[in-house]
């Protein structure tokens, strides 16, 4: 008897108690962020192997270079952002002739596309811009050709996943083809050629303030 006084008790009491208790606060009412990730910027460093054509021939073509990147972009939304890009490739050599060596730099626009899973981040870049190569004094059959350069249009596509690093960036595996569309000068001709850039890149997302109303 004793302990069915105390249970109807209990559930006297405890209504009016919880009608004491202060109201929980309502989710809509949280305070709207006060910062928002605006962008990225980036950098890369890796290997650029060239293939196809004799650019990429295994006998008479040119070697793989190591190569940076740097780019810049600005975040449209959690899908999209748009930005610029540079790689500097600096020695990619002939495999026959040894003092014949090419330099590339190019500087593209880009649009990415980013998909996040989990605490990783996959993504597609699509980039298109001019290509400026160098070309050094060389000798063949005997006779000293000088040096030369050139520019040309080229486009670059592939992609990525980046997983968490270290100090907030991200860091990760970057797959492009490039493509530069004539690559010729008065001592070398190339014509279209080819490359496949394997890079290890670290991202970092630069924050900014949301503007009061």
């Amino acid at each position: 008897m004793k302990l069915l006084l105390a249970f109807l008790l209990f559930f006297c009491v405890f209504p009016a108690g919880a009608q004491n208790l202060p109201d929980l606060p309502d989710l809509g009412e949280l305070p709207e962020p006060t910062r928002y990730l605006a962008g990225y910027v980036a950098g890369g460093y890796g290997w650029s192997l060239p293939f196809g054509g004799h650019w990429g021939d295994k006998n008479d073509g040119f070697k793989p270079s190591p190569t940076l990147s740097l780019s810049a972009s600005k975040r449209i939304d959690a899908l999209l952002s748009y930005g610029v890009e540079s790689f500097y490739g600096w020695s990619y050599q002939h495999r026959v002739l040894r003092d014949l060596e090419l330099k590339v730099f190019s500087l593209t626009p880009f649009l990415k596309a980013s998909f996040p899973q989990g605490d990783k981040l996959y993504y597609g870049i699509l980039g298109a811009g001019v290509y400026q190569w160098k070309q050094q004094a060389f000798t063949s059959g005997g006779a000293r050709l000088g040096s030369d350069s050139g520019s040309s249009g080229g486009l670059n596509l592939g992609g990525g996943v980046a997983y968490p690093f270290w100090w907030d960036t991200m860091a990760g595996l970057d797959l492009r083809w490039h493509h530069i569309f004539n690559m010729k000068g008065s001592n070398l001709s190339l014509d279209a050629v080819d490359s496949f850039n394997i890079m290890f890149v670290v991202t970092y997302g630069v924050w900014k303030d949301k503007k009061k109303p």
